[in-house]
């Protein structure tokens, strides 16, 4: 039976340093995309991702068993973000696009060309949903991409953006509206 994030960082606080291996293998993909989905550049994702882990193992102390893991680490890679950001001088990140994610491996199809023209159908819409989520207010820009691409609850978006659980709701409700209105040239009748 495998323990939940809690009983993991139990024992890592109780002094069994090898529990935060299994925390990371678990979280480091997940930190790493949300950095990189925040932060729109690679190298700075990076690093705020070893920073997250750091401060992690630094702070094991400060959580709390009574609360959600998953939470806690998120709302750590957050503030980790935002000092980035201020570091660099942005406070809000304008720019998800991303290039060094663009891979450009061989593949062997029997029909390459249309194989390529879906790839580069898909790659459109993608760049274009980025674009539609770069638009949205930076409040309702990392709500819904806590919500979508992290599966959290609304709850845990809550207590990581430090508001209500209504305000969570409305934010995640207009950017669904605003993207909808965005992408109505990507969504299909009865979608």
């Amino acid at each position: 039976m495998t323990q939940n994030d809690e009983q993991i960082m139990l024992e890592f606080q109780s002094g069994r340093e090898e529990a935060v291996k299994v925390l990371y293998q678990r979280y480091k993909m997940r930190v790493f995309n949300f950095t990189l989905r925040y932060l729109g550049n690679r190298a700075d994702a990076e690093d705020v991702t070893a920073d997250v882990f750091l401060s992690l193992f630094a702070k094991k102390y400060t959580y709390n068993p009574k609360a959600k893991f998953s939470t806690w680490l998120f709302t750590i890679t957050r503030n980790r973000c935002i000092d980035q950001l201020r570091k660099c001088g942005k406070f809000v990140s304008t720019n998800l696009k991303n290039k060094d994610l663009d891979s450009s491996g061989e593949w062997d199809f029997p029909d390459l060309e249309k194989v390529a023209h879906e790839a580069l159908v898909i790659k459109e819409e993608r760049e274009y949903v980025k674009e539609a989520i770069e638009r949205l207010a930076p409040e309702s820009r990392e709500a819904i991409v806590l919500r979508q691409y992290h599966s959290l609850s609304y709850q845990e978006i809550s207590e990581i953006l430090g508001c209500s659980l209504e305000k969570v709701k409305v934010l995640i409700f207009r950017a669904r509206e605003q993207l909808r209105v965005d992408l109505k040239s990507l969504i299909k009748e009865g979608e």
